[in-house]
């Protein structure tokens, strides 16, 4: 992960990573052709912004579309 100006950035696996389990490297790649996430690209190396990222996979998480994430159906299967 690196800061820039205050805000942290990180690749996809690193952003993966940070943000749980059940999220993907190629989720965030997605996420950047398909959710507008922003990219940086140095040299070979693509960083994304890792509050914009979690933002998008909250809003995802939450939404209702598609399947339940891992932390959904463990949260409706303790109810």
């Amino acid at each position: 992960m690196i800061t820039v100006k205050g805000q942290e950035y990180g690749t996809a696996q690193q952003i993966a990573a940070r943000l749980g389990g059940d999220v993907t490297v190629a989720m965030v790649r997605n996420w950047a052709a398909r959710d507008g996430l922003e990219s940086i690209r140095v040299g070979r190396t693509v960083y994304y912004p890792l509050d914009q990222a979690a933002t998008i996979e909250r809003d995802k998480r939450v939404g209702g579309r598609g399947r339940p994430r891992q932390l959904d159906a463990e949260l409706s299967t303790a109810a």
